[in-house]
């Protein structure tokens, strides 16, 4: 993969690199591609699904209303927004 296919990626998912960090990171990026690739050959057939491996159990605390961000200041960090709203791009068809 390029690294204009990298940074394009990238802008999708929001993510920043600078011409150095592409730099070090495009020559990796196919074989990181390959090895989750790899992973996901993987027979678990049989296996039993595990959530937490340190046994903790629906650390589930009670729902509490409280103070919220208005619209603006939810807002204020967006890339973009539209009639007061996130505006994202479409990614999924």
């Amino acid at each position: 993969m390029n690294k204009e296919d990298i940074r394009h990626i990238a802008n999708i998912a929001q993510i920043d690199f600078s011409d150095e960090e592409l730099d070090k990171f495009a020559p990796t990026f196919d074989e990181n591609i390959e090895l989750v690739n790899k992973i996901k050959e993987i027979d678990t057939e049989g296996v039993e699904k595990v959530f937490q491996v340190n046994g903790t159990e629906n650390n589930i605390r009670e729902d509490k209303t409280g103070e919220s961000l208005s619209q603006e200041e939810a807002l204020e960090n967006a890339a973009t927004t539209k009639y007061g709203y996130f505006k994202l791009i479409k990614f999924v068809d």
